[in-house]
């Protein structure tokens, strides 16, 4: 009761929801709390106010109550229970922190944790942190999950904030680069790395009991002559200058080590430094935790060619790198670390190979696992052997559906364990734990096995298997189970067979026609989300979530045609799904399958309703034109500030876009080349909406830019000044249907907008917003106009009044009035009432 009540208020203050949930369960079953009060507790909202609710429940209820939540404290969230009882007895001995130190060097600097076998141990390929690590570019990202610039290991570590979360695809290097961080200040190698006088690298997957329960587990030994509250005062002690590298939160089971679930969501309370890697599709569950978070980029071009140089002979190296030189198909491929490690795996027993596709690489990996090892099973029939390898399918098919990566001993009582464990199509680990655990050697090729096993079942000529099939389709019935969790599921079925395909497809627009994106759609599960940030201000919540998530789901399918076996014959298929459908181009980022996908489907671009395009002025110029590419475009490799890729998608181009809508943001430098890729991409398209915002580099350009736009239907600038010569040209743009100006940032030009704006006769809406100008006759002319929007038009004066009166006497068909800010008389006031 003593502890309780001189702590009370920092109790309140700093347990948040984690531990009052955790201590309250315990509270449950010790049946000093009823369900009923744990119920109200946990839903409670606001952390502090569970806190006090909880401490004032166990105050009424007597010393032993208060006993057993100490107890509870100190087991659930020992760093707060320790802070708060002043722990000061049995600190931890100098020596004995030396000794810890030089226990984890000598681990780090290991060739046990140095060396490993990337694709299990059956295949005789061994990475080494010491000579195949190739360094990684990283993506520095805000909280809206957009790129805001690149970052180098170095530059991470010096801008370190607590905690940093790294994202990556599956097989980007995400665990190579935490390891790379501790090898680093085990060899003290890394001047920014002194600081910490501890690093710890964890495996989530293999959390077991507390923090330093799994610290000795991985790390150490058991009974380390560190004890525990030993250990746990240390970190309390050392706080930033401990950090943590916590690799796979993606498998992470919080409830198996909720101490490290803690140090991730109330981190503030704890001080240790963090650093946590997951997979793109996961990040979702703890993005709002991170105070940095950087995106791992794709594998440079020189670093592909240097690991593979250091995993291979030089023979096969030479080998394999004069097939990259001639497959362009293969160069999106070579950008993820792990399709690399595959390709060279394969180098080794295919030479002749040639992969395009993810699935391609698995497929050859998967067949030459299982007949490289034939030979271990050979007493087996192949009746037997058959049997497994089908039940591997399964377990790998329902494991996907239930979320499981680890198998037990009852999973595989239907088959023979030798024959998986002996094919390398599972692993066995045992090592800390009570139960056997199966595991396939990473989780990406667990999902290309279920998704070859889908692809059986769908195509099967068997009515049971077929059903099957269909079946495990009906469990994927929302966008975001198709654009997140099922994903990869889906993306494997699609690449083995064009049959499959066919039929995913058929479930896809099925999907579509009946989904309400109310109801079947979260923007929070998101694997894309990053793309889909900028909301229009005319529209209601649930329409944008709309549009966003027609965005995805096209993207997706897009994916899923880019990894089928057979683009040309399924061109057809696709037409329909495509049709009226919005696709989105974030130019930073232009993935390879949109190429194919304009490439191969030109009558599915041609279908679709809506292409939009954002171009940022911070793209930094550059020279990403192969020489094939160069040949192509008649160009040469002047530097610009509009992206090459994008340009690609549009130059060979003979038809016409239904739709386009470009942005262009933060520009403040254009290149004449600039202008004419621009005026190439804006004539593409039957209807144009051109939206341009603080970009001081378009002015005196944008005349050469409308000059081809002899579509464009929508025009928005903001925050950039125009010469009188773009003031002009917008006002020969007569197929304008919407004109949007805001805050022009320069003066009213003689001949200018204003004085012209009477030539827009097919103008349905005109928004003025902080523009400089007086009264002006033009409008009257504007006989569509059904929206006039009006708002802060300095040096107006009594203008006002005759603009209104113009609309009221001319304009029939207009239907909204919106003055805001205008200084409006009374005389304007007293027409508008009468009109």
């Amino acid at each position: 009761v003593e502890f309780i009540e001189s702590n009370r208020v920092h109790l309140i203050q700093r347990m948040g929801m984690i531990t009052v949930k955790q201590i309250a369960d315990d509270l449950l079953a010790c049946n000093v709390m009823s369900c009923e009060e744990v119920n109200t507790i946990a839903c409670e909202k606001v952390e502090q106010e569970a806190s006090r609710m909880m401490i004032y429940m166990i105050l009424n209820k007597g010393s032993e109550a208060c006993n057993i939540l100490v107890k509870s404290l100190e087991k659930h969230n020992p760093f707060l229970f320790h802070d708060l009882q002043g722990y000061t007895t049995g600190q931890v001995e100098e020596e004995k922190l030396n000794d810890l130190i030089q226990d984890l060097k000598y681990v780090y600097l290991s060739s046990a944790f140095q060396k490993y076998h990337l694709l299990g141990s059956d295949i005789d390929i061994i990475f080494d942190l010491g000579t195949a690590y190739t360094d990684v570019l990283l993506w520095k990202k805000d909280t809206h999950n957009s790129r805001k610039g690149q970052l180098t290991l170095n530059v991470l570590l010096e801008e370190l904030k607590n905690p940093c979360i790294i994202e990556g695809e599956a097989g980007k290097g995400k665990t190579t680069l935490l390891k790379r961080i501790a090898v680093l200040w085990a060899s003290d190698n890394c001047s920014t790395l002194k600081k910490f006088q501890f690093i710890f690298f964890i495996s989530l997957t293999t959390t077991r009991g507390g923090i330093y329960e799994t610290v000795c587990d991985q790390l150490l030994f058991e009974q380390y002559p560190i004890c525990k509250q030993d250990f746990m005062e240390m970190l309390l002690a050392q706080r930033q200058r401990v950090l943590f590298l916590l690799d796979g939160y993606d498998e992470f089971k919080p409830q198996s080590c909720p101490e490290i679930e803690a140090m991730i969501k109330e981190n503030h309370k704890f001080k240790d430094m963090v650093i946590i890697v997951t997979r793109t599709e996961s990040i979702r569950k703890i993005r709002q935790f991170g105070s940095l978070i950087a995106e791992i980029g794709d594998l440079l071009e020189g670093s592909c060619k240097k690991l593979i140089k250091n995993v291979l002979t030089n023979k096969l190296a030479h080998g394999l790198l004069n097939q990259l030189k001639e497959a362009t198909s293969m160069k999106n491929l070579m950008k993820t670390p792990l399709f690399v490690i595959i390709a060279c795996a394969i180098q080794m027993g295919e030479s002749n190979f040639h992969p395009s596709t993810q699935t391609l690489l698995f497929s050859t990996l998967y067949d030459l696992m299982v007949e490289k090892n034939r030979y271990k099973t050979k007493e087996i029939t192949e009746n037997h052997i058959m049997l497994s390898i089908n039940h591997c399918g399964d377990l790998a098919l329902d494991g996907i559906f239930d979320q499981r990566f680890d198998f037990q001993s009852e999973d595989l009582a239907d088959v023979k364990e030798v024959i998986l464990l002996a094919s390398g199509l599972l692993y066995k680990y045992t090592a800390q734990r009570l139960k056997l655990t199966y595991r396939f050697f990473h989780k990406s090729f667990q999902e290309y096995t279920a998704g070859r096993k889908l692809c059986k079942l769908l195509t099967s000529c068997q009515e049971a298997e077929v059903k099957k099939g269909y079946s495990d389709l009906q469990k994927i019935n929302t966008i975001s189970d198709i654009t997140n969790t099922y994903f990869n599921l889906l993306l494997y079925t699609c690449g083995s067979s064009i049959d499959a395909t066919r039929i995913i497809l058929d479930f896809l627009k099925r999907i579509d026609q009946h989904r309400d994106i109310s109801q079947l759609f979260s923007l929070k599960n998101l694997a894309l989300e990053s793309k889909y940030t900028k909301k229009s201000e005319n529209i209601t919540e649930k329409e944008d979530l709309n549009k966003i998530g027609e965005d995805i789901f096209a993207d997706c399918v897009i994916n899923f045609f880019y990894e089928s076996s057979s683009k040309s014959a399924l061109s057809r298929d696709f037409e329909e799904f495509f049709n009226d459908k919005s696709i989105y181009i974030n130019t930073q980022n232009i993935p390879i399958y949109f190429s194919v996908f304009f490439r191969y489907l030109p009558n599915c671009v041609s279908v679709l309703g809506l292409i939009k395009l954002d171009f940022f002025g911070n793209y930094s110029p550059s020279k990403e034109i192969d020489d094939e590419n160069v040949e192509n475009l008649q160009i040469s490799s002047l530097k610009t500030y509009i992206p090459e890729k994008a340009v690609f998608l549009f130059f060979n181009w003979n038809q016409s876009f239904r739709s386009l809508e470009i942005t262009l943001q933060d520009f403040n430098k254009l290149k004449k080349r600039d202008i004419k890729y621009m005026g190439k991409i804006c004539c593409s398209a039957a209807s144009l909406k051109l939206h341009i915002s603080n970009s001081t580099g378009i002015t005196g350009t944008l005349n050469e830019v409308l000059e081809t736009c002899k579509n464009l239907k929508d025009l928005t600038v903001e925050s950039t000044p125009l010469t009188v010569e773009d003031e002009q040209q917008i006002t020969t743009m007569t197929k304008l249907k919407t004109l949007h100006i805001r805050d022009l940032q320069s003066e009213n030009l003689e001949g200018g907008l204003i004085d012209g704006i009477k030539k827009l006769v097919n103008a349905e809406g005109l928004v003025l917003d902080n523009i400089n100008m007086d009264e002006s006759e033009g409008i009257r002319n504007l006989r569509k106009l059904c929206l006039l929007y009006m708002n802060h038009l300095t040096a107006i004066g009594d203008g006002i009044a005759y603009i209104v009166r113009s609309v009221s006497d001319e304009l029939s068909e207009l239907e909204e009035i919106q003055l805001v800010n205008c200084c409006i008389s009374s005389d304007a006031v007293e027409i508008l009432g009468k009109n």
